[in-house]
């Protein structure tokens, strides 16, 4: 399995709820992946800003996904195929 750099905005649909996030689907590059499962949580910081990466699998792949908390937006870190 091959890791990609890629840290490319993308679509997501998530579910916030009891103080949590989890992704469910996202879309990159013209096509909809839809979330299998969150295999791991863990949040980081660039400075104040508060981030939330999240590792699903998707159509078969891996993907890391970061969550900008404070200018609400998501990337697309990696790809693992």
């Amino acid at each position: 399995m091959g890791q990609t750099r890629v840290h490319e905005g993308v679509d997501v649909y998530a579910v916030f709820a009891n103080g949590q996030v989890a992704p469910r689907a996202f879309r990159w590059s013209g096509r909809t992946y839809t979330v299998d499962q969150v295999h791991q949580r863990w949040t980081g910081r660039n400075g104040e800003v508060r981030l939330f990466y999240f590792a699903v699998t998707a159509a078969g792949n891996a993907y890391k996904l970061c969550f900008n908390a404070q200018e609400l937006y998501w990337m697309l870190e990696e790809v693992y195929a």
